[in-house]
């Protein structure tokens, strides 16, 4: 159990951490029908993993995400990446927020961290942040209001997992 963590920008060693969080996910699923993170149907496989980190950290480089990491016992334990939304069209000043945190680290102030401080890195880079947020996630819908998110909409039905769906809460904040 960490007590204490970094927040830093993302650094392509991240690679095998980053994986293996979002591995742990899919296992996570089948005892919480309610983890607020959107999954595939199926596991990606490693070589789709090397694909989707070399995008991001592409996104990176071309100043088209901004992407920062918790880090603690030694291991990048969480992501919050904002990436914008279609580069190079009428909706590139709007980024769309991700955010994952590892089981074990969740409820110490990580999620909070990594939010406050890759929110303060886009100030420049975009106008306002979009994120879509499960209807079934009270403590992340709490904490994106009090980072000053605003509703702007429901999508009922939006995830299915099993027989189960899942409304999707959209929220908007302007930097």
């Amino acid at each position: 159990m960490a007590s204490e963590f970094v927040i830093r920008d993302l650094r392509f060693e991240d690679f095998n951490d980053l994986v293996n969080a979002y591995f742990s996910y899919y296992e996570e699923s089948k005892s919480d029908q309610n983890l607020g993170i959107t999954l595939f149907r199926r596991k990606p496989t490693l070589k789709e993993e090397v694909a989707w980190f070399k995008e991001m950290y592409v996104q990176v480089l071309d100043g088209n995400s901004i992407v920062q990491v918790a880090e603690a016992d030694g291991a990048a334990v969480g992501l919050c990446s904002i990436k914008r939304q279609r580069p190079g069209s009428e909706l590139d000043h709007t980024g769309v927020l991700g955010i994952a945190i590892k089981k074990a680290y969740r409820g110490r102030g990580i999620g909070r961290a990594l939010m406050e401080s890759t929110l303060k890195r886009c100030k420049g880079t975009f106008e306002q942040v979009i994120l879509e947020v499960f209807d079934s996630n009270p403590r992340a819908l709490s904490l994106y209001r009090k980072m000053g998110f605003k509703g702007y909409g429901k999508m009922p039905k939006a995830i299915k997992r099993g027989e189960d769906y899942i409304t999707l809460n959209l929220m908007y904040l302007r930097l």
